[in-house]
């Protein structure tokens, strides 16, 4: 009898915790939405600035003076070199600090060959949700994208494709708002429909939630388990992901 009276109510709190589907903010997608497609002409002229506190590493094979010196981005904006004193990069890409650095040693070299990479970055995005296979913090390249995002973190086996949601938090001292994007990734893998395939800027986050049947399974685990003997709670989640190697190099 108890049993009888218990299972509705059981049926109630399951169907009344289910995930359900989400739209997009009215400020996110379209034409003067927030987020917009990753094009090859976008992706290809696309290059990391460099912040406190990046680390760079610059490769000279000619200058024994450079080559291999790591350098980590002081509050100032400046790092230190031999040869050359202080130099400010904040702000510029990997390849306009080689252009900089080529020109400061050219008093003493002629036709120098620098190349500088960025090694640890100050930038992230981040991807969240019991969909996920490693979320965590990964390393913002510049370049990144919703497709090059899922690669890094991976889909775990309660994901919702069709529901990955990328939000753009609000920028401090602009009038956006916070926009969030939810977007079909299975349309993206069966189709190769790219139009959501979209760029990526720090802080942005992306979470993969269960789908229904996905979070009826835990819930149902959860509820029904210290009834039944079974283990308690199960997490679809999986362990959190070091931060991606994004290593930017021009």
């Amino acid at each position: 009898m108890k049993k009888a009276m218990f299972l509705p109510i059981v049926v109630a709190a399951l169907m009344l915790g289910c995930e359900s589907a989400k739209q997009s903010t009215s400020n996110a997608e379209g034409e003067n939405g927030l987020f917009h497609q990753a094009t090859t002409h976008q992706l290809s002229t696309r290059e990391y600035r460099v912040d406190p506190p990046d680390e760079i590493v610059i490769k000279a094979p000619k200058i024994a003076e450079l080559d291999g010196v790591r350098q980590k981005v002081r509050p100032d904006g400046k790092i230190s070199l031999n040869m050359v004193g202080e130099v400010y990069v904040v702000g510029m890409t990997p390849s306009e600090i080689s252009a900089l650095l080529k020109k400061l040693v050219t008093k003493f070299y002629e036709e120098p060959e620098i190349k500088v990479e960025v090694i640890a970055n100050s930038k992230f995005y981040y991807v969240f949700g019991q969909g996920v296979a490693r979320q965590g913090r990964y390393a913002y390249t510049g370049q990144d994208t919703v497709i090059t995002a899922l690669a890094e973190a991976g889909l775990g086996e309660a994901a919702w494709p069709q529901q990955v949601r990328v939000s753009r938090p609000a920028k401090e001292n602009s009038p956006s708002e916070r926009a969030t994007a939810v977007v079909d990734f299975k349309r993206i893998f069966q189709t190769g429909d790219l139009a959501q395939n979209y760029l990526l800027e720090e802080g942005d986050i992306i979470e993969i939630p269960p789908s229904p049947l996905a979070a009826w399974d835990m819930k149902t685990r959860r509820i029904l388990g210290p009834l039944t003997g079974t283990a308690g709670a199960v997490s679809a989640g999986q362990a959190v992901a070091q931060p991606g190697g994004g290593r930017v190099s021009q």
